[in-house]
């Protein structure tokens, strides 16, 4: 497909053949592997993740130092060689080496195809780089493990899907080139699973044997087609037709389950026929993602929450939080924001990052700290009855300023009748923002501990606390073991008294065994109050959005 070539990251560059070793490269630094650095290319599923592992014949990813010439260099043409640019890869398994083919070589990053001939199982993985080997680490290769490329190059947002015209048309989905119902899309990935050819040879089109699967919003996708691609080994194809009652919206969920593996989740726009841009009525935050410029976000959020994981006796707790971030948003058509691109009502997202995003706000795709203004304007947050005065502090404001233990209260009060919030007060720019406190939804949380299994769909019934604000579910988790987080991001539509997560959705969740290592897992409902949300401009952000949620939470054990 002509529109993925100037996508795909599998750039075309002529290789430099290496003649002659300079005194230097005598006394080169041995090549250092990073340790649960290598991962699937188009994921980048966290080591330790249910679908981490390396699937056979897929593209992986190996990070580290010294791996490769400090140019990088991209293979041109077939067939490839298990040495390029100097490079090799060998894959060690109960003795028997497999030489891996690099298709990118650089100093800190190698992306190779991973023979289908290797078998599923724990293997050793070694690079030399001008005859100097690297030290081994440990990998897992599965028989199929699934990635969807997406934009970002990380895994996250926007895939790289192909809105399928005609045969001379077919343009990358975007916020502007939205899909529609029953349209056909192309999407590209890895790791479906082996092949029967030769992986160094220009590939030959066909369905592999593992069964796939596609699902878009939360509905199956008719599958026409899931192989490789004739242009690049290790880069599979997947065609599937939307489904009539697919839901619309600016980032809508797609995955593919190979052989029971469930991929990463990207995204696409669907609107209807017709459409030439996305849109998801009633909230206000995808239309602050999908606009450019300065821009604030505050979100004044009130947290109920049951700890009895840990603890002999549950831990009750009230938590009131505030954030503030003012910031510049890049105008781009492939805009995503975890933290406010929800997904349509009855869908899911699922978020995949290393280390423990909760306070940092680190998930994959999060505006980097360079985004923020600096430093960021004074402010004050008012709970009706308390003020607190939030400092200039970059690259944003997040901190529980009050709440209760077991009923026994700590620093401000509740939020409350008559709060509000201030930007640079007693400034050029001040601004008074009134708050409507939003009810959390009444939900039954058992005094038992509650246990998810990650292998069923997971029922949810709740009483909504707005009619008229969409319900949100979020099931957040943390291995310490991994060092790593898997948050779902669900959501409701208003009204609505329940909501069913599937298995595929719960599938990369990682597993709780109840031992206190620093890992954790909270189910969390609450009420998105985006129908009450106050959208303000002025001379510091020409967007602004406060927002204020109510959540009922417990924590969880995932198995």
């Amino acid at each position: 497909m002509r529109g993925f070539r100037s996508t795909c990251s599998l750039r075309r560059t002529l290789p430099v053949a290496v003649l002659l070793l300079s005194a230097g490269d005598l006394f080169a630094l041995p090549p250092i592997l990073y340790n649960r650095g290598t991962v699937n290319a188009a994921s980048l599923a966290p080591f330790g993740l249910p679908n981490a592992p390396i699937a056979r014949g897929s593209i992986f990813t190996t990070f580290g130092e010294n791996l490769g010439p400090a140019t990088g260099q991209q293979v041109s043409a077939f067939p490839l060689s298990t040495t390029f640019g100097g490079v090799s890869i060998s894959v060690t398994q109960s003795g028997v080496v497999t030489q891996a083919f690099p298709i990118y070589v650089s100093a800190g990053q190698i992306n190779a195809v991973m023979p289908s001939s290797v078998t599923a199982g724990l293997a050793t993985l070694r690079l030399f780089y001008q005859g100097v080997k690297s030290n081994a680490i440990t990998i897992q290769i599965a028989n199929s493990a699934p990635g969807v490329f997406a934009i970002s190059s990380g895994g996250y947002g926007p895939g790289i899907v192909q809105n399928f015209v005609s045969a001379t048309n077919e343009p990358i989905n975007s916020l502007v080139t939205p899909t529609s119902p029953g349209q056909t899309v192309v999407i590209w990935g890895t790791g479906l699973g082996p092949v029967t050819f030769p992986d160094n040879v220009a590939p030959t089109a066909g369905n592999v044997s593992t069964p796939v699967t596609v699902t878009i919003g939360g509905q199956l996708a008719t599958n026409l087609y899931s192989g490789r691609t004739p242009c690049c080994s290790g880069v599979d194809q997947i065609v599937a037709t939307l489904p009539a009652n697919v839901p619309l919206g600016c980032w809508v969920p797609v995955s593919i389950n190979a052989g029971g593996v469930v991929s990463n989740i990207t995204t696409m726009a669907i609107a209807a026929p017709g459409a030439t841009s996305c849109d998801d009525p009633g909230n206000p935050l995808s239309k602050l993602v999908r606009t450019p410029g300065t821009q604030a976000f505050i979100h004044l959020e009130q947290v109920d929450t049951i700890e009895n994981i840990v603890p002999a006796t549950p831990v009750a707790k009230t938590l009131e939080q505030v954030y503030s971030r003012f910031y510049t948003r890049p105008d781009s058509p492939y805009n995503f924001d975890p933290y406010m691109s929800y997904p349509p009502a009855g869908a899911c997202l699922v978020h995949q990052t290393s280390g423990d995003s909760f306070l940092t706000k680190s998930l994959r795709g999060a505006l980097p700290a360079s985004a923020s203004l600096s430093p960021q304007p004074n402010q004050s947050y008012n709970n009706g009855t308390q003020s607190l005065n939030v400092g200039a502090i970059s690259p944003f404001y997040a901190g529980t300023v009050g709440g209760t233990v077991n009923s026994t209260s700590f620093a401000m009060n509740p939020l409350g009748t008559g709060a509000t919030f201030t930007i640079d007060p007693a400034g050029a720019n001040q601004m008074v923002l009134a708050i409507a406190p939003e009810p959390p939804p009444a939900w039954t949380r058992p005094s038992a501990i509650l246990v998810v299994p990650r292998n069923v769909p997971l029922a949810l019934a709740f009483t909504p606390g707005d009619l008229a604000a969409p319900t949100a579910i979020l099931l957040y988790a943390y291995a310490a073991a991994t060092n790593s987080t898997v948050e779902v991001q669900c959501l409701a539509p208003p009204g609505a008294t329940s909501l069913t997560i599937s298995a595929d959705t719960l599938a990369n969740l990682p597993s709780s065994y109840r031992v206190i290592d620093g890992s954790y897992a909270e189910l969390i409902i609450g009420t998105l109050g985006v129908n009450q949300a106050v959208s303000f401009t002025n001379g510091l952000a020409a967007s602004g959005i406060l927002l204020n949620s109510s959540w009922v939470s417990q924590s969880v054990a995932l198995q």
